[in-house]
């Protein structure tokens, strides 16, 4: 009898626990979904084995399928509705954004995470989600299932979002190949007017 009392103990846990994930998720949604712009400073650090970059520049995102991260080095990455374009890292090059595709699931780890949308990323990625708060940030870990054939592309994201706020502070991306490329947002305008000819290439 009591084994079984503590067996339904941890199980009640387990699922207040979920419950209690699944209302954080939603909470971070609502308040990053009713962004409709934003426009920020942008820091990104790449960490390697040997050597660790970081670049300055500007994000901005149009709700609900653009942003542009402009670097001051001359490194961008510019999502529209219908293609991607990049000169950062190991991209180069303009790319259409297809469902499926990988650089359509690149992009998605951004646009949904500016919306809170982790729960769909997550579903549309077979990540498994864990939920965490420390250090004044709400952080969600998003962790691929399985390994991809050739191992290229991110095994875990991680989003940092303020207690406080739940708007956005940074995503976290770790490699295959144990690389962490983390963006840093700081200085947010919120609902602010962006030209649309930022998104275009």
């Amino acid at each position: 009898m009591k084994k079984i009392l503590t067996a339904f103990s941890i199980l009640l846990f387990v699922i207040q626990l979920h419950a209690q994930d699944i209302n954080l998720l939603n909470r971070i949604k609502a308040v990053n979904g009713a962004t409709k712009s934003f426009e920020s400073d942008l820091t990104n650090t790449l960490v390697k084995t040997k050597k660790t970059t970081t670049k300055q520049g500007k994000l901005y995102f149009l709700s609900p399928k653009e942003f542009a991260a402009l670097f001051d080095e001359g490194c961008y990455m510019i999502v529209n509705e219908k293609k991607i374009k990049m000169d950062i890292g190991l991209f180069h090059g303009t790319f259409k954004l297809k469902d499926g595709g990988r650089m359509q699931s690149l992009s998605n780890i951004f646009l949904y995470g500016f919306q809170g949308r982790i729960q769909d990323l997550a579903d549309e990625n077979n990540y498994t989600l864990a939920t965490k708060t420390e250090n004044g940030y709400h952080v969600v870990v998003a962790t691929i299932n399985k390994k991809t054939l050739i191992g290229i592309g991110y095994k875990q994201v991680m989003f940092k979002y303020h207690t406080d706020s739940l708007l956005l502070k940074e995503i976290i991306l770790f490699d295959f190949n144990g690389n962490k490329d983390t963006y840093t947002i700081s200085n947010a305008k919120y609902n602010v007017h962006i030209d649309k000819k930022t998104f275009q290439f």
